[in-house]
Parts: structure tokens; C-alpha cells; sequence
């Protein structure tokens, strides 16, 4: 009896003190988005004061104060010099790397959103302005940086690493936005990101190259995040950190955060592992226009139970139930992703429902269908 008392007690100390390790699933996810698609702007050396406010950066700061922009006050990168930080956004901790040299022991076997991705069925890609081919793994091209382009160091074959074919020039960046993998990193060059260039080359680099992106994810249920690597050498470290998207609730914000914070972050959007210093970090949680009635719900069930074809529609489709698993009337509800309902029928107990919504906007949907016990809900996409 002794012995089993002793099994328990080290059982429950072991759950509370790891409970990511047995259950995965356990973490702050019911106040997160579930976005289609991220893209992360890196930009490099200039700290908030030289960004937010000034006259250098008229984009940024349009972005910053934006009806879908949550910005950050209190956004600090982790260390000097660069690469160190990238390593931190991408991995967690910046394996041992102190400078900007090509580091030794490449390609890494440590965790890293790159692989955490993939190995969720996601997809991953980076890139980068001047990367002369895909897969590129020398130190500079042009003006492009090695150092600048964290997931380079894991491109390989073995655990934990990444397909070369994740490491990409920005030419390939796709202009059908649909198209774009679920998470992708964006590295200008030397130029562009304002490390050689100015803070006004960036800021205009930014605009030519993504606003349009920027635009389309207000309303596709994307996002768009931009950071910095670090500040200008200082002790403080500030950086500028703008969420842009469908579901941000605007506003400053002004919690501390790091790199660390937003790789958490992402993390937790897409259930993923935690990589390194992320584990010990809190996801960013207070700038989401997501809503309880769209969100998880004790009586929700991962059971399908009805499809919605065609989808992607027009806002023309039809719902197709399986009446033996659900009861005789149904509630079919539609909402959009920030939780706003557009839609409202009772439907009674038969397989096929043809659905007509006018005036629906482009972009991801939750069509929900409830029996007054459970509910069920499908993403629907309208192009």
C-alpha cells in the first residue's frame, strides 16, 4: 500500500510539473484565433522609438493605429547581435550562438517551429529577399543574409529538421494569397530590413511588398505579424511589434512580450509543441476579437456529423447532415470569425439543406449546426 501511495504522489507531482509532456492539449488556447495563414516580418536594428511616432516610418506607424492592429508598447528582443535573436524567434533559445558567424554544428536537431509545423500536417516556409536558389545555405548573396534566416540552420534530413525546399526567395512569394503556407517568415535584404538601409527604405519595402497581403488578411482570417530583430546595441532592447489581421482586436497593448512570447504564441494557435524558452513563456492573448460562440464549448464535439460542398463557395452551398446522428430539430447557425453571426435557421431532420447567403464577403466562415444538446461547427470558405 505504501509503495502505491508513493507511485501516486510522484504521478501527480510529475502532471503538475509537466503537464504539456502527458497531455499536450492542456494549454491556453480557448481565447486564441485559428488563423489560415501567418506571415512574420522581420525587420532589423532600430528600436520602438525610432519607429513608433516618427515621421521615418509613415507605413508602420498607418499600421500601428489601424482599426485591425494591435500594437505592442512593451516588445523587447532578448539580446545582441542578431542572429541570436532570430534563432530565439524561430527555436526558442539561440543554441549557443553569441554572434553573427555561420554557427558550428548546423543543420540543429533541436525543436523548431519549422518541424513543429510540419509534423502537424502544416506547412512552413521562409523567404527571403536575394536568396539566390531554393535551398540556399551559403553565408550571403547579394544582399542577402544567412544570419538574417534562422530556419537555414535545421535544413537537413534528420530529427527535427526541415526540407531545403522550405527555404525560398521572396520572388516566390505567392500572389495568390490563398496559396500561402500556413506559417512563412519574411526576410528583406541588407536594404531593406533597415540594416544598411534606412528607416524609410524599410518602411517603404514593407508597403510595396506586403500591404497587400496586409489587406487581404483583414479579411480572409490571416494575420500578419511585424517585429524586429533587435534594437540599436542598447541595454533596453525595445523593438516595435505590430499584430495585424481579422481577428485583432486594435488597440495598444501593454504587457511585456518577446520573441519567445510570440513564438508561444503561434504555438498555441496551431496546438503545436513548445521549442526551448517558449515552454516557460505565455501566449499573447488579450488582443483577439474571438468570441466564446464560435470558440470552444463544453458541449462541442469533434464528431462530423454534416459537410458542406461546394467549399470553397460562392455563399451558394448545401449543408448534408446524417440524421442518425443528430436529433429531429437543428439549429443551423453562421458566423465569421470574429464571432459576428450572419446567419440563423431552424432546419427539421432531413439530409440536405440548400443554403443562399447574400452579400457574403470573401473569407473563412463557421457554419454551426446544434440539436439543443451538442453542437457541431465546419469551416466554410467563400471566394
Amino acid at each position: 500500500m505504501n509503495c502505491l501511495i508513493r507511485i501516486w504522489y510522484f504521478l501527480i507531482v510529475f502532471l503538475v510539473a509537466c503537464p504539456n509532456t502527458v497531455f499536450p492539449q492542456n494549454r491556453l488556447q480557448a481565447s486564441l484565433p485559428s488563423p489560415d495563414h501567418i506571415v512574420v516580418l522581420i525587420l532589423e536594428n532600430h528600436g520602438y522609438p525610432e519607429i513608433i511616432g516618427t515621421a521615418n516610418a509613415p507605413h508602420i506607424n498607418a499600421l500601428a493605429k489601424d482599426t485591425f492592429s494591435a500594437l505592442f508598447t512593451q516588445s523587447f528582443a532578448i539580446e545582441h547581435p542578431s542572429q541570436p535573436n532570430y534563432l530565439d524567434l524561430f527555436a526558442g533559445c539561440n543554441q549557443g550562438v553569441t554572434d553573427d558567424a555561420i554557427p558550428s554544428g548546423t543543420p540543429y536537431t533541436t525543436d523548431n517551429l519549422g518541424r513543429e509545423l510540419l509534423d502537424a500536417a502544416k506547412t512552413f516556409v521562409t523567404y527571403s529577399e536575394d536568396l539566390p536558389n531554393v535551398g540556399y545555405n551559403g553565408a550571403s548573396s547579394n544582399s542577402y543574409a544567412r544570419k538574417h534566416n534562422p530556419a537555414v540552420n535545421w535544413m537537413g534530413t534528420g530529427a527535427n529538421q526541415i526540407p531545403l525546399t522550405t527555404n525560398q526567395p521572396f520572388s516566390a512569394f505567392p500572389l495568390q494569397f490563398s496559396t500561402l503556407p500556413d506559417v512563412c517568415f519574411v526576410i528583406p535584404n541588407l536594404n531593406d530590413d533597415m540594416h544598411d538601409g534606412s528607416i524609410n527604405t524599410g518602411d517603404n519595402w514593407m508597403f510595396a511588398n506586403l500591404n497587400n497581403y496586409i489587406e487581404w488578411a483583414k479579411t480572409h482570417n490571416s494575420l500578419f505579424i511585424l517585429t524586429f530583430d533587435e534594437d540599436d546595441n542598447t541595454a533596453g532592447n525595445q523593438v516595435a511589434t505590430i499584430f495585424t489581421g481579422a481577428t485583432v482586436k486594435s488597440g495598444k497593448y501593454s504587457e511585456t512580450i518577446n520573441h519567445y512570447s510570440i513564438l508561444r504564441t503561434i504555438e498555441d494557435i496551431y496546438g503545436l509543441p513548445y521549442a526551448c524558452n517558449a515552454s516557460t513563456s505565455s501566449p499573447i492573448t488579450d488582443c483577439w476579437n474571438v468570441t466564446a460562440s464560435v470558440t470552444a464549448n463544453p458541449t462541442e464535439t469533434s464528431e462530423k456529423v454534416f459537410s458542406l460542398y461546394p467549399n470553397p463557395s460562392n455563399g451558394e452551398f448545401i449543408v448534408r447532415i446524417e440524421p442518425s446522428k443528430i436529433g429531429t430539430l437543428k439549429n443551423l447557425q453562421v458566423f465569421t470569425v470574429s464571432g459576428e453571426k450572419v446567419f440563423e435557421k431552424n432546419i427539421e431532420k432531413t439530409a440536405i439543406q440548400s443554403i443562399a447567403l447574400e452579400h457574403m464577403g470573401q473569407g473563412s466562415y463557421i457554419v454551426r449546426v446544434s440539436d439543443g444538446t451538442i453542437q457541431w461547427t465546419e469551416k466554410m470558405i467563400v471566394q
